[in-house]
Protein backbone atom coordinates (compact mmCIF):
# COMPACT_ATOMS: atom_id res chain seq x y z
CA UNK A 1 0.00 0.00 0.00
CA UNK A 2 1.37 3.42 -0.91
CA UNK A 3 1.39 6.41 1.42
CA UNK A 4 -1.78 8.50 1.31
CA UNK A 5 -1.79 11.94 -0.31
CA UNK A 6 -3.75 13.22 2.69
CA UNK A 7 -4.16 11.68 6.12
CA UNK A 8 -6.81 13.32 8.30
CA UNK A 9 -7.27 12.76 12.01
CA UNK A 10 -10.45 13.96 13.71
CA UNK A 11 -10.74 14.23 17.48
CA UNK A 12 -13.39 12.00 18.99
CA UNK A 13 -12.54 12.52 22.66
CA UNK A 14 -15.32 12.53 25.22
CA UNK A 15 -14.75 13.77 28.76
CA UNK A 16 -17.14 14.06 31.72
CA UNK A 17 -19.27 17.19 32.04
CA UNK A 18 -17.41 19.93 33.89
CA UNK A 19 -13.94 18.73 32.90
CA UNK A 20 -11.66 21.82 32.79
CA UNK A 21 -10.45 21.11 29.23
CA UNK A 22 -13.84 20.18 27.86
CA UNK A 23 -13.85 17.97 24.78
CA UNK A 24 -14.65 18.02 21.09
CA UNK A 25 -17.73 15.86 21.65
CA UNK A 26 -19.26 18.33 24.12
CA UNK A 27 -18.67 21.14 21.61
CA UNK A 28 -20.81 19.49 18.94
CA UNK A 29 -18.09 17.41 17.33
CA UNK A 30 -16.95 13.93 18.04
CA UNK A 31 -18.87 11.04 16.60
CA UNK A 32 -21.57 12.94 14.62
CA UNK A 33 -19.01 14.95 12.63
CA UNK A 34 -16.76 11.93 12.16
CA UNK A 35 -19.77 9.96 10.89
CA UNK A 36 -20.44 12.72 8.36
CA UNK A 37 -16.79 12.69 7.31
CA UNK A 38 -16.92 8.92 6.86
CA UNK A 39 -20.17 9.18 4.88
CA UNK A 40 -18.65 11.75 2.50
CA UNK A 41 -15.38 9.80 2.35
CA UNK A 42 -17.19 6.66 1.23
CA UNK A 43 -19.54 8.44 -1.18
CA UNK A 44 -16.60 10.13 -2.93
CA UNK A 45 -14.49 6.95 -2.82
CA UNK A 46 -11.65 9.02 -1.41
CA UNK A 47 -9.47 5.99 -0.67
CA UNK A 48 -9.06 5.78 -4.47
CA UNK A 49 -7.87 9.40 -4.45
CA UNK A 50 -5.17 8.87 -1.82
CA UNK A 51 -7.07 10.04 1.25
CA UNK A 52 -7.02 8.28 4.60
CA UNK A 53 -9.10 9.30 7.62
CA UNK A 54 -9.01 8.17 11.23
CA UNK A 55 -10.59 8.95 14.56
CA UNK A 56 -8.15 10.29 17.12
CA UNK A 57 -8.15 10.75 20.83
CA UNK A 58 -7.30 14.21 22.16
CA UNK A 59 -5.27 16.29 19.73
CA UNK A 60 -4.47 18.81 22.49
CA UNK A 61 -6.37 21.77 21.08
CA UNK A 62 -9.54 21.47 23.14
CA UNK A 63 -10.20 25.23 23.13
CA UNK A 64 -10.69 25.15 19.34
CA UNK A 65 -12.79 21.97 19.26
CA UNK A 66 -14.05 20.14 17.41
CA UNK A 67 -10.79 19.71 15.52
CA UNK A 68 -9.25 17.87 12.60
CA UNK A 69 -5.66 17.87 11.37
CA UNK A 70 -4.64 17.00 7.82
CA UNK A 71 -1.16 15.78 7.00
CA UNK A 72 1.29 16.15 5.34
CA UNK A 73 0.41 19.87 5.15
CA UNK A 74 -0.24 20.11 8.89
CA UNK A 75 -3.49 22.00 8.29
CA UNK A 76 -5.68 22.31 11.38
CA UNK A 77 -9.43 22.69 10.93
CA UNK A 78 -12.21 23.46 13.38
CA UNK A 79 -15.37 22.22 11.64
CA UNK A 80 -18.60 22.89 13.51
CA UNK A 81 -21.28 21.64 11.11
CA UNK A 82 -21.97 18.97 8.52
CA UNK A 83 -21.63 21.68 5.89
CA UNK A 84 -18.10 22.44 7.13
CA UNK A 85 -17.20 18.75 6.74
CA UNK A 86 -18.70 18.73 3.24
CA UNK A 87 -16.63 21.77 2.29
CA UNK A 88 -13.39 20.22 3.61
CA UNK A 89 -14.04 17.02 1.65
CA UNK A 90 -14.85 18.89 -1.56
CA UNK A 91 -12.22 21.63 -1.38
CA UNK A 92 -9.27 20.03 0.40
CA UNK A 93 -9.52 16.32 -0.39
CA UNK A 94 -10.97 16.51 -3.90
CA UNK A 95 -9.64 19.83 -5.23
CA UNK A 96 -6.47 20.29 -3.13
CA UNK A 97 -7.57 23.71 -1.81
CA UNK A 98 -7.36 24.53 1.90
CA UNK A 99 -10.62 25.86 3.40
CA UNK A 100 -9.13 29.00 4.92
CA UNK A 101 -12.24 30.03 6.88
CA UNK A 102 -12.03 26.82 8.94
CA UNK A 103 -8.27 26.87 9.58
CA UNK A 104 -6.81 27.71 12.96
CA UNK A 105 -3.31 27.73 14.41
CA UNK A 106 -2.91 25.39 17.41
Amino acid sequence: MSSPKYHAFMCNTSRPDGHPRGCCTSKGGGQPLFDRLMQKFQAAMLWDKGVSIAQASCLGTCNAGPVMVVYPENVWYSPKTNEDIDEIVKSHFREGKVVERLVFTP
